[in-house]
């Protein structure tokens, strides 16, 4: 472990670290976050690209890897919350939960992968006996979807089954890409009878009306089938995404081929390789236009319904405002200990709290 440029300078609260914060969305949060006068120390494994970000936004770094838990907690010292924003988190999440619960730290991420927040919520009792708090899913995916879950189940207690669909215009970043590539071979996953069941991708396409329009959609194993369950206790749920009924399609084509080729490691690898060089995450101009639509229905089982709408900004713009608000409160110590969901943490109106997420009428 390395740490430099260290100094006495800080916002005069709990120090705080972004691991991963050379990464597209690590930036994007240390940049807002030094606008705001926070004074994060930036950390990372690539010495030259944190040491540049940290000159640039005059803050202190550390440079580690996650090989050793005694390396992390080392390099962690004098550290009270981290945000964890370097994936693909099925390889990073795990060595960073454990050198936080075992040194006392908060801890908060940006990951929305199903089988690594189910890990990360089954270490509830230890965060508590360890009197930490863990906030796996603090970005768009799933702090919105979790919220709107969470005020649904609000409306109808005895809800059985749960829908969230959301549209707009998707524009990943690199890293996102790559988690994406890692979760094509483990097909689709939905919540059926409080156990989630793995099925194919494109599992189910129908048509949803969100507040602007009627469109096609497709279901995706997106974060809420796990953190939403959490939340609600509902035990039926799946996630749809708006997209043109010809891609929909196509993707039913292709799923047996394509998960096939992507189980292979060295094609993994390539394409993750390749990833960087095409995709660089959305421009500023879309982080600032884009709008997305949010639906979300529940039923009870004598087929009673409600349902909710929501607009909210771009997903990294998103991911920057619900980071940085939750990183607040996590160095204030008035969260509760243990592995949480947003909405269990912050409340099931937080979203509503953030600048440009609002409910809006349904059809």
């Amino acid at each position: 472990m390395t740490t430099l440029h260290q100094s006495d300078e800080s916002d005069g609260k709990d120090p705080w670290l972004i691991y991963g914060a050379n990464g597209y969305t690590g930036k994007l949060i240390a940049r807002e976050a030094v606008r705001r006068g926070m004074k994060p120390i930036l950390a990372g494994r690539s010495e030259q690209r944190i040491r540049g970000l940290a000159e640039e936004l005059e803050c202190d770094y550390r440079i580690f890897s996650l090989d050793s838990i005694a390396g992390i907690q080392d390099a962690l010292k004098g550290v009270k919350v981290v945000l964890h924003c370097a994936g693909p988190f099925s390889r990073t999440a795990e060595p960073m939960v454990r050198a936080c619960i075992e040194a006392g730290i908060d801890y908060a991420d940006i990951d929305g992968e199903i089988p690594v927040l189910e890990r990360i919520y089954t270490r509830h009792e230890e965060a508590v006996a360890a009197g930490v708090t863990l906030l796996p899913g603090s970005g768009y995916d799933v702090v919105p979807t979790d919220c709107l879950s969470a005020m649904l189940h609000e409306t109808l207690p005895d809800a059985t089954r749960l829908r969230i669909a959301f549209a707009g215009k998707i524009s990943q970043s690199p890293g996102t890409w790559n988690v994406t590539l890692e979760t094509i071979p483990n097909c689709g996953t939905i919540r059926r009878d409080a156990q989630l069941v793995t099925v194919p991708h494109a599992w189910k396409i129908e048509h949803i009306d969100f507040d602007d329009r009627r469109r096609c959609t497709m279901s995706i194993p997106w974060g809420d089938v796990s953190s939403a369950f959490r939340s609600t206790g509902i035990p039926n749920i799946h996630v749809a995404i708006g997209v043109p009924c010809l891609s929909a399609f196509i993707m039913r084509m292709v799923r047996r081929p394509v998960c096939a080729l992507l189980r292979i490691p060295t094609v993994l690898r390539l394409m993750e390789s390749v990833v960087p060089r095409f995709i660089k995450g959305p421009s500023e101009r879309t982080r600032h236009t884009v709008i997305y639509h949010l639906r979300g229905d529940v039923w009870n089982a004598a087929g009673e319904q409600r349902s909710l709408c929501m607009q909210t900004p771009e997903g990294y713009t998103c991911t920057v405002e619900s980071t940085i608000a939750i990183v607040e409160r996590l160095r204030t110590k008035t969260l509760p200990h243990g592995a949480l969901t947003p909405s269990r943490a912050m409340g099931s109106e937080f979203a509503l709290s953030l600048p440009g997420i609002s409910l809006v009428d349904c059809p």
